[in-house]
């Protein structure tokens, strides 16, 4: 555990090797994986507006993360202004991708969310071999569900639908995608 759902933090964290789950808790008790972060990518911004955390943050296996304290960051900012660009664009980042799977989250069907998110999660966190893109974090099929809002009952569903078209091999935690731009979702079928 890195930081707390609901605490007010004064530390920007910077994730320099491994991933960093971010999850949040929503009221009805159902927990919501907003994020899965890896090298290069900040959290922590809450704590520059003196706001209580939306989500907790967890480190998944092994990962090294640079706490920044929110009053050495002016200093920080001032002696070498491209860091503070930097931290802006990564922030932004984030929140583009946050947007996106939000409106995702709206108005497509789940296999094309799972779809999409294994994508994401092979650029983000794969690593190329000889059978493919293997996604570098483990993942859980309750994991993926929380990701993309379903249960881990459809996600399953859903994954065996993409083994049985030769689009994604599974091993227990581990995710291989033959080729990433051939993981097009199949449309759900209408019931009337």
């Amino acid at each position: 555990m890195i930081t707390r759902q609901g605490d007010i933090g004064e530390t920007l964290y910077l994730v320099t090797a491994g991933a960093v789950r971010l999850a949040s808790v929503t009221p009805d008790g159902r927990e919501v994986v907003v994020a899965l972060l890896g090298t290069g990518d900040v959290f922590g911004e809450c704590a520059l507006l003196e706001r209580p955390s939306p989500v907790e943050a967890r480190a998944v296996g092994q990962a090294d993360v640079v706490a920044i304290p929110v009053p050495l960051l002016g200093e920080i900012v001032e002696h070498r202004p491209a860091i503070a660009e930097q931290l802006l664009r990564l922030a932004a980042s984030r929140l583009h991708r946050t947007s996106r799977a939000l409106e995702q989250a709206l108005v497509e069907d789940v296999p094309t969310r799972v779809s999409r998110r294994l994508r994401d999660l092979a650029e983000e966190h794969g690593t190329c071999g000889d059978n493919g893109v293997t996604i570098g974090v483990p993942l859980t099929q309750e994991e993926l569900g929380r990701m993309v809002g379903a249960s881990r009952e459809t996600v399953n569903r859903t994954l065996r639908g993409l083994t049985a078209r030769g689009l994604v091999r599974t091993y227990e935690h581990t995710v291989v995608i033959p080729d990433p731009t051939a993981l097009e979702p199949e449309p759900e079928p209408v019931s009337s």
